[in-house]
């Protein structure tokens, strides 16, 4: 283990996380521009409403348990270590065993649960519709994720490294399986859109429907770290695709590297924040309608690649 490595993964979690409002500023006034209103003041907005948040009192439910209060740390803390483990800036052997594609993939999921558990501790009957849609999305998305994952995994040499499939994916053996490759990530790309949480997926928030039931009974600075969370969790999911997927250029310098990864983030926002600025939101039905299209896709790279084997 390197000394170097772990001060990069310390610069990269904190320089992430102090970014990550100004993405999200960032995106917000992107959504405004392609619905044609004003939206936020600027870039900075999301910074104030934190700010503002940790400010104000909070409110629990009296029904509320230590699941409840605990939750909004839980699940930050769960999302920093999703970032903290994405080999970014660092080599990935200052964390090379939490490094690892599918523990990542249940680090998402025990967030899911996290949050779906404390939304029904809440007591407040728009929370728990909010908790039981977010684990129903769950449902349809997780299997893609998980089958794009093992068709990378395979031609990689069964490595689930996050830093070896970064390095197999940037050397010139994936033009072997590239149309494999393709089909894998465009699976994953849906995948990790719906992840986002984002119109037309969004249905475990739908703030005009449930009242962002996810969130309904948090208040003060449990709001505020609550929505860091969610902010994170969009950037790790994105980051996750970014590493597996678009590694390139590779640089070996940790700085640059960082600054094109967020130059990527952007990227990625700017597509999505069109497709939610122009999109209604989908029905329980028409979203576990599209996951099978993308489940299916994901399956149709795995036999491609088990016939490319055999043959």
């Amino acid at each position: 283990m390197k000394s170097s490595d772990i001060l990069y993964l310390i610069i990269q979690v904190i320089a992430i996380i102090l970014i990550s409002p100004l993405l999200d500023g960032v995106k917000r006034i992107m959504i405004a521009k392609f619905q044609s209103r004003r939206g936020p003041a600027d870039i900075f907005q999301t910074y104030r409403d934190i700010i503002k948040l940790f400010k104000r009192s909070e409110t629990m439910p009296e029904c509320g348990t230590w699941v409840f209060r605990t939750a909004p740390y839980l699940m930050f803390a769960i999302m920093a270590t999703v970032i903290a483990v994405l080999p970014i800036m660092h080599s990935g052997s200052a964390l090379s065993a939490a490094a690892d594609l599918f523990l990542i993939v249940y680090l998402f999921a025990l967030m899911r649960f996290v949050f779906g558990v404390a939304s029904v501790d809440s007591g407040n009957p728009f929370a728990g519709i909010g908790g039981s849609r977010e684990q129903m999305v769950a449902l349809f998305v997780e299997p893609t994720i998980i089958l794009s994952s093992v068709v990378v995994v395979f031609p990689a040499g069964g490595l689930t490294n996050l830093v070896e499939i970064k390095n197999f994916v940037s050397s010139p053996q994936i033009l072997k399986v590239l149309p494999v490759f393709i089909f894998s990530g465009v699976a994953f790309l849906f995948a990790t859109y719906v992840e986002t949480g984002k119109k037309p997926f969004d249905v475990a928030e739908a703030e005009q429907e449930i009242q962002e039931g996810l969130l309904a009974e948090y208040a003060g600075k449990r709001l505020a770290l609550a929505h860091g969370a969610l902010i994170l969790k969009q950037i790790a999911i994105v980051g996750l695709f970014i590493t597996i997927y678009i590694p390139w250029p590779v640089v070996g310098n940790p700085f640059v590297s960082l600054v094109l990864f967020l130059i990527k983030l952007v990227v990625f926002y700017y597509f999505a924040s069109f497709v939610e600025g122009v999109s209604t939101r989908l029905r329980i039905g028409d979203t576990r309608l599209a996951a099978s299209g993308a489940f299916a896709l994901a399956f149709i790279s795995l036999i491609l690649f088990v016939i490319g084997r055999v043959g």
